[in-house]
């Protein structure tokens, strides 16, 4: 039964609505369009008794409720109150034999039986409600796809919010312990987004790749004594801690700072101005932070006993805040990321993260996203074209470079790109190699491969177009 109502609901309902809003909201509403219709009937026979329809009124009030409810929830809800309207209009005469108490049912009754059915007034009001529901289900869609397009441009703001504060942290200083290894910070917590996806807990409160996280944050933020703990249910986080530095003791839920951070959702610390003297004397930790993922609930906690004095400061504070943030985000999407890993292994997992978010986009709104491929030789001069094409990669976009024996490919992930602009971008990369290079694709010998995210997996989509490539 539940799939023919799913069906049912994708051949009724508008695209942009079907499979977004449950199929119980839907009932609801067509509830509503039945109630207030009989409402609004009922009204009009106890007002006019001699005339429910209105049909001498200088308006007809009764069609208002189908289009406000057409404008409201789009063109299946306005018709099924047409269709309640006619419905009660027909079966009248029945009720008042059940209700012969009722004088102004009697009554419309009476006049409704004899006069003919208005077939042009019930034409003219289903016309407007088909009107009001169109333009209703024309706008929701386009509200619908500036949504999950904002959505997504909010995330890759975000994304590119933290990177920009880990590059300057990384062209500012280099981390005393790390100084054996030739790492920035960037590139440290690159190898860390690659552990959260490639790792996989096998208890869900264990988290992947904690124990390496908590050394990194206790080589960037001078850590002593802390423990991380994962989520054991709602603002409940495990007793004993996934990992660990120093000795720290079991986590104490009702210590005052801890409360505080679950409560607010962010880090605290013993100087956070909002805790009271006598709460920040009382509490045994120091730091406390949710490992809060990007409109997401927590997926751990972090609490921090010992750590220097004066490395308690707004520059590690705030360093502290971001490596959280990247390994919360890292967890939460790294199923989603391991999902297409398991297909295409050697896809950067930027690149398979960015793949699913836009895949979820492309079910639930329809917005397509564009893969491309452009396949080089080995000689020097295709290398210098394929590093000047490189070079052409817009800000948004994603790559990925794949070598072979004879043959190199660059793959270019375009979110939100329907083919038309795809063409635009080759037109762009062509234009850019004939100018420098005195040659487009053909005579260069480069071959160009595209490909559409569609309902099929996003993993085998990227797969089917490396096989293309033939690298």
């Amino acid at each position: 039964m539940a799939v023919f109502w799913r069906d049912l609901s994708r051949r009724v309902l508008p695209p942009s609505k079907a499979g977004v809003t449950p199929a119980w909201a839907w009932s609801l509403a067509a509830l509503e369009a039945i109630f207030l219709c009989a409402l609004a009937f009922g009204l009009s026979c106890w007002i006019a008794p001699q005339d429910p329809l209105g049909l001498g009124a200088q308006f007809p009030w009764l069609w208002i409720v189908p289009a406000l409810l057409a404008m409201r929830y789009g063109t299946a809800i306005g018709v099924t109150a047409v269709v309640t309207f006619i419905a009660l209009c027909l079966l009248l005469p029945e009720l008042a034999a059940y209700l012969p108490w009722s004088r102004s049912i009697v009554a419309s009754a009476t006049s409704l039986a004899g006069q003919e059915f208005p077939k042009a007034f019930f034409l003219g009001g289903l016309v407007l409600t088909l009107i009001c529901g169109q333009f209703s289900d024309i706008w929701s869609a386009r509200t619908r796809r500036l949504r999950a397009v904002n959505a997504y441009l909010d995330e890759r703001l975000n994304t590119l919010t933290k990177n920009h504060f880990l590059l300057r942290l990384s062209h500012e200083r280099l981390e005393q312990d790390l100084l054996a290894k030739p790492l920035t910070l960037r590139e440290t917590l690159a190898r860390l987004r690659e552990l959260t996806a490639s790792q996989q807990a096998a208890d869900p409160v264990e988290l992947p790749g904690a124990r390496e996280f908590i050394q990194l944050l206790g080589q960037s933020c001078q850590l002593e004594i802390a423990a991380l703990h994962g989520v054991t249910g709602t603002d409940r986080y495990a007793g004993m801690p996934t990992a660990v530095l120093g000795e720290p003791g079991v986590l104490d839920q009702d210590d005052p700072l801890v409360r505080y951070c679950i409560a607010q959702g962010r880090l605290a610390h013993v100087q956070t101005t909002d805790i009271t003297p006598a709460d920040r004397s009382a509490s045994r930790y120091l730091i406390c932070a949710p490992l809060l993922p990007s409109g997401s609930a927590p997926v751990g906690l972090l609490v921090v006993e010992k750590l220097p004095f004066f490395a308690l400061n707004d520059d590690a504070l705030q360093l502290l805040s971001v490596l959280i943030g990247y390994y919360a985000d890292g967890v939460r999407l790294g199923h989603a990321v391991r999902a297409v890993l398991a297909t295409v292994p050697d896809c950067p997992a930027d690149m398979a993260l960015d793949l699913m978010r836009l895949q979820r986009i492309r079910v639930e709104a329809g917005i397509e996203t564009s893969l491309v491929a452009l396949v080089f030789g080995k000689d020097e001069e295709s290398l210098d074209r394929f590093e000047q094409v490189k070079r052409l990669k817009r800000g948004v976009d994603l790559s990925w470079e794949l070598a072979g024996n004879s043959h190199v490919a660059l793959i270019t992930l375009l979110p939100l790109a329907s083919a038309a602009a795809v063409d635009g971008y080759l037109l762009r990369i062509e234009s850019a190699l004939q100018q420098q290079f005195g040659g487009g694709f053909v005579s260069s010998q480069i071959t160009t491969h595209t490909a559409r995210l569609g309902h099929a997996d996003a993993g085998e989509t990227l797969l089917g177009l490396v096989r293309r490539c033939a690298v």
